[in-house]
């Protein structure tokens, strides 16, 4: 059976150009609040295309493991903001006589950098098992190609710039793979895998 996919195909493009240009134009001070509600936006219509076609193909794992990536991107930064303000403000608070830096204050500013790389971690993840997913529903290989250069991308963050400069690679691969996603589609057509390596 066919299924019509278009509104979908459409959702997920224009909300990966719109994740792609809110995350780095987010960075710049005054326009990064702006910004961040564009990126919002995109998740939304990524997700919205992914629940789409998930109804439409039978399968809700793409919508759920990209969920998962969202709820745990936002819920870690949000927590991890919250640690790192109370370090902040109470490094001042604990300055003993001898200036020296409150331990208290760096504690908590060590936990909030470690709640947002595990965020990161489980973020990254379940993206990669999103598009892993719709690889194995669509057939569309630039799905399996952004899942792979955003697992590259993530395990060479430590090295900063090629990590990201990986995980930018791996934001084109997906609009692309959007572009390539047929208007429709056969249902059952493809293996329904989720495998990320």
């Amino acid at each position: 059976m066919t299924v019509n996919i278009k509104s979908e195909k459409n959702y997920g493009l224009i909300g990966s150009v719109l994740v792609i240009v809110g995350g780095f134009l987010g960075i710049i001070p005054y326009i990064g609040i702006i910004m961040s509600t564009v990126s919002l936006i995109g998740q939304i219509l990524i997700l919205l295309s992914l629940k789409g076609i998930g109804e439409k193909l039978g399968d809700d794992r793409p919508f759920k493991y990209y969920l998962y990536s969202v709820v745990s991107g936002i819920a870690g930064a949000i927590i991890a903001i919250v640690f790192m303000a109370i370090g902040i403000l109470s490094i001042p608070a604990f300055i003993d006589e001898a200036d020296s830096i409150s331990t208290v204050g760096i504690a908590f500013l060590g936990i909030g950098v470690l709640v947002l790389l595990a965020a990161a971690i489980v973020g990254i993840y379940y993206a990669i098992k999103t598009w892993r997913t719709m690889y194995g529903l669509t057939g569309v290989e630039e799905f399996d190609k952004t899942a792979t250069w955003m697992l590259w991308g993530a395990v060479t963050l430590v090295l900063f710039g090629l990590g990201l400069i990986l995980l930018l690679v791996a934001a084109v691969y997906q609009i692309l793979a959007f572009s390539n996603l047929p208007e429709e589609i056969e249902t059952g057509e493809m293996a329904t895998s989720g495998q990320i390596f």
